[in-house]
């Protein structure tokens, strides 16, 4: 082994979703015609009319405002621990590019490097619905303004990742196949993946020479990874290693709603 950097995968959960923070977000921001109107400052101040209808953001749900706020502090961490990658991969949901973007604009890399957006990324979807989300395509999000790489083709198609509901050892193998041929297409350079709470356990545990846990474990331990958690990989040799977090954490205090009247 030589004095070389090791190679570096890194891998990042979204920021603040808005369906988590305002769980009848729909209701109170989409009249019956699907226009949007903002009902809360922590709520975007405009969302674009979608192809699939509004009700498609009931399933692939925006960023709040904090958590592009979440994305940026992140992409500023990264840029002041001096640390690079030349590769970045998106799951294909919004609130994943989103956060993606925030990064990439907070570090000063979004014109130079485009987002791959990799199905194969996506959460263990047979645990909250029958399908797949209708995501926004890449050339969509390109005509939305997102610095997307249009050439990219997935190691994982959308369709093949709906075809069937696959089991908790499938996710498992799925994610172990986009981390290691992903990292294969990409010689010695660093890698950036941004997707989702699990994504930093399942896409990492095959490669560490860890065993899978029961999906019990995992579902526990992902409830504790925090919006924009971040998490390092190295390769030491032929072997890779975690290294925990490269900066420092970001934590914060709830802000609940309030009803003012109880003031009078």
């Amino acid at each position: 082994m030589d004095d070389q950097e090791p190679r570096k995968l890194y891998i990042m959960r979204h920021g603040e979703r808005v369906d988590l923070a305002f769980s009848d977000w729909m209701s109170q921001s989409f009249d019956k015609n699907g226009n949007y109107c903002q009902s809360d400052l922590n709520m975007p101040d405009n969302l674009p009319k979608r192809s699939q209808g509004y009700s498609a953001y009931a399933e692939d749900t925006p960023l709040t405002k904090i958590g592009i706020f979440q994305a940026q502090l992140t992409g500023e961490a990264f840029k002041k621990a001096q640390l690079d990658v030349s590769h970045v991969y998106s799951s294909p949901s919004l609130r994943c590019i989103q956060t993606c973007d925030a990064f990439l604009k907070s570090w000063g890399k979004n014109n130079e490097i485009k987002i791959k957006v990799e199905p194969g990324l996506y959460e263990w979807w047979a645990l909250f619905g029958e399908r797949l989300p209708d995501w926004l395509t890449p050339e969509d999000l390109a005509v939305w303004g997102y610095n997307v790489d249009l050439e990219y083709k997935p190691i994982i198609s959308v369709e093949e990742l709906g075809s069937k509901k696959e089991s908790a050892t499938e996710y498992y193998s799925r994610s172990f196949r986009v981390s290691t041929e992903a990292l294969k297409a990409h010689g010695n350079d660093n890698v950036l993946f941004v997707a989702h709470a699990a994504t930093l356990e399942v896409c990492t545990w095959k490669l560490t020479g860890e065993k899978p846990r029961i999906p019990d474990d995992t579902t526990r331990d992902v409830l504790a990874i925090p919006y924009c958690g971040f998490i390092e990989v190295r390769q030491i040799g032929d072997k890779w290693e975690k290294n925990g977090r490269p900066f420092l954490q970001l934590s914060h205090t709830a802000n609940a709603t309030f009803d003012y009247n109880r003031l009078s």
